[in-house]
């Protein structure tokens, strides 16, 4: 077991060392990645506000019925309409967050091709995940978990149209200057 994961381990370093990023590339990236931190910010606020809105549009209309009207809020949710209060709060808030994080990320793909795809020719979302996975591929120690990176590398290089070859010589990045 141990030829075979110490096999495993050299191999996957040999993988990891063919799959480079030109640093001219990289740069760009860099620039991408700034440009577009305040709409992953935003996008990560309301994905938390997420389930703190259905935890909210669950429970506030007990303190409600129990304060401002002074009726029992359990007979009330099961024999009037609060219910269906209750649902359409976690429906529109479920909405209105996913609303939110897909405008954000609409932008982030606006920006990326606008700005970068004329000058690389790739959409720099997809390049920045390919950069994300091959750098948890170098960190991580673990032979299935660097497989399953690796995975993802091939996704991404596959969905930008990357062969390893253009990848490795930096023919893209050459051609940016």
């Amino acid at each position: 077991m141990l030829i075979i994961t110490k096999s495993l381990s050299w191999f996957m370093e040999s993988v990891q060392l063919q799959d480079k990023i030109d640093s001219r590339l990289e740069m760009l990236l860099n620039l991408f990645e700034k440009e577009v931190k305040p709409y992953d910010r935003l996008s990560s606020i309301f994905f938390l506000l997420t389930p703190v809105g259905v935890i909210l549009s669950t429970l506030s209309p007990v303190p409600i019925m129990l304060y401002v009207f002074h009726i029992n809020p359990f007979a009330a949710m099961v024999s009037g309409g609060i219910v269906f209060w209750i649902i359409g709060g976690i429906v529109a808030t479920l909405v209105v967050t996913r609303v939110a994080i897909l405008f954000f990320d609409y932008r982030k793909h606006q920006i990326s091709k606008l700005k970068y795809k004329p000058l690389t020719g790739v959409c720099m979302c997809d390049l920045s995940q390919l950069r994300s996975h091959l750098s948890k591929m170098e960190k991580t120690n673990f032979p299935a978990e660097r497989l399953k990176h690796k995975r993802l590398v091939d996704y991404y290089r596959e969905r930008i149209g990357w062969n390893g070859e253009r990848l490795n010589s930096g023919r893209l990045a050459q051609d940016l200057l």
